[in-house]
């Protein structure tokens, strides 16, 4: 994790706004909107139907006799800029008029909907903001006259810059966070890796423990070593684990864990998830999910390239914010004090510390895309960067970032990221160790010609039928002109009309083990 001045590209280079942000989609029982007036709370979905099939809305209510102003109203954590639409997936039971209020320089602006408002259905109602600087959103139920209760259920907010009402239904309830066991298929991404510790001990064909206390050249205040990586149950699942205590070891003043897949386990192009519980990082913890070129030892940083799928625990977040406060970021150039950064920092809806969430990078030749709990909530990305071509080659991000990545997740104490450097500071360990739990990392590839994934004979054997059945498929297989020659876990496997052979010809039904 060699980020020298990321506490600095953060806090003093201008962000650039992802194409939509989340607002909510009341899935974790969010408390921050107010009751105006009359009644608003958040309830299980009555109608989990058509667009929305999430669990959670907010119900408002507003009663004969109730002001015409009455709703819920949020606050934002911080004020947003850039966003030219509020989108809401809704459902009434009239086809009255619903309001969107924001404030603009200090003033509370009503906002009628672009949409034409039907009845008894959900829809996505869309309201223009344009040019307009957003420190809350409130929702009021019906600014016109009523002669019944007006009763309006709410999910999905976001900000948005396409005013196009949304199409696509939400998951279904209970999906998404917990993510599918048996998920072999995402669109048409295919999945080539699937690592979930269940075995009860780390596979080191594939995972590095790093054993150093050199910093990470950010000045953070552990020594990672094997004590620091553990697999362990929680909550019924077993993880990775990343633990972080105060201790003196080896000179430091406290121990952690990072692990890696350098050399064993690296990839080009292609969907990479992983479902982490987040230590609580306030105040000094620094938990990370990354990856850097595989070239790392031949080029060094940043010339091998760096992608920050999600960072937690920034100095940025100490006011309060320090649950829901996170980022995605790239490093590259020729040296640590010539690297060119992007890097996008956001407060979400909802912690991301109270449960496990999906983190997902969407890596293609031309961009880089990374989400959270994208299945669940199909919100926008919070990080995305065009791979653009550039006339020096260690700046050029077509081609640095066109080369096989490693893996990373690191559990970092202190340094430049939360900017504590005294250990005695770092709050978090001061009721005892602090954990960070890896449930499982996914990888998925489309299969394309440009698209790589190597990685090492893992711990499972594969399962084959009896060979005698297929053993004659070799002779068939060696006078083809195949390109579906397939390494996994060290082994060459070869796909022949839908089925997979060794090369000795046997048939094999599970590639993935």
């Amino acid at each position: 994790m060699r980020k020298f001045f990321l506490t600095a590209l953060i806090g003093g280079f201008t962000l650039v706004a992802s194409a939509q942000v989340s607002v909510d989609d009341f899935e974790h029982g969010s408390n921050s909107w107010n009751t105006v007036s009359c009644g608003a709370g958040i309830v299980d979905n009555p109608y989990q139907t058509g667009l929305n099939l999430s669990c959670k809305v907010l119900q408002l209510t507003r009663a004969m006799g109730c002001e015409n102003w009455s709703g819920a109203i949020y606050t934002l954590p911080s004020q947003q800029t850039g966003y030219n639409y509020v989108h809401a997936l809704m459902y009434r039971n009239n086809t009255g008029m619903p309001n969107v209020k924001v404030t603009d320089s200090g003033s509370n602006l009503d906002v009628a909907p672009m949409t034409t408002i039907v009845a008894n259905e959900w829809q996505d109602v869309v309201f223009d903001i344009s040019g307009k600087a957003v420190d809350f959103v409130m929702f009021m139920a019906d600014r016109n006259d009523i002669s019944e209760d007006a009763i309006v259920y709410i999910d999905d907010v976001i900000l948005s810059n396409d005013a196009t009402p949304r199409t696509i239904a939400n998951s279904a309830c209970g999906a998404g966070s917990e993510g599918n066991d048996d998920e072999t298929t995402l669109g048409d991404y295919t999945l080539v890796f699937n690592e979930d510790f269940t075995d009860g001990a780390l596979d080191r064909n594939v995972w590095n423990v790093e054993v150093n206390g050199d910093g990470g050249g950010n000045n953070e205040q552990q020594y990672y070593c094997e004590k620091g990586v553990s697999i362990e149950q929680y909550e019924g699942k077993q993880c990775l684990t990343l633990t972080a205590t105060k201790e003196e070891y080896m000179g430091k003043h406290c121990t952690s864990g990072r692990v890696n897949t350098k050399g064993n386990l690296y990839y080009t192009y292609g969907r990479i998830d992983a479902r982490i519980k987040m230590p609580k990082t306030a105040n000094g913890l620094w938990p990370a999910f990354w990856q850097m070129g595989n070239n790392f030892d031949q080029v060094g940083w940043p010339r091998c390239g760096e992608t920050d799928i999600v960072e937690m625990g920034n100095s940025n977040g100490f006011n309060g914010n320090q649950e829901r406060y996170f980022n995605g970021a790239m490093h590259v150039g020729s040296a640590w004090n010539t690297v060119s950064s992007e890097a996008n920092a956001l407060v979400y809806p909802y912690s991301l510390q109270d449960t496990f969430h999906i983190f997902t990078l969407i890596w293609t030749p031309t961009s880089i895309d990374m989400y959270v709990d994208y299945e669940a909530t199909h919100a926008a990305a919070y990080f995305h960067q065009d791979l653009e071509p550039n006339d020096n080659p260690d700046y050029n991000r077509q081609v640095v970032f066109g080369k096989p990545n490693f893996v990373i997740f690191n559990l970092a104490v202190g340094g430049q990221f939360p900017g504590i450097y005294d250990v005695n500071k770092i709050t978090a360990l001061n009721n005892g160790p602090a954990k960070m739990y890896i449930d499982w990392v996914r990888i998925y590839q489309r299969g394309d010609a440009n698209q790589s994934f190597v990685c090492p004979s893992a711990s499972d054997a594969i399962e084959q039928v009896n060979p005698s059945e297929d053993g004659s498929a070799l002779e068939e297989i060696e006078q083809l002109n195949h390109n579906a020659k397939i390494l996994r876990h060290g082994k060459l496997f070869i796909e022949h009309d839908g089925a997979y052979y060794d090369v000795l010809g046997n048939r094999v039904t599970d590639i993935m083990r």
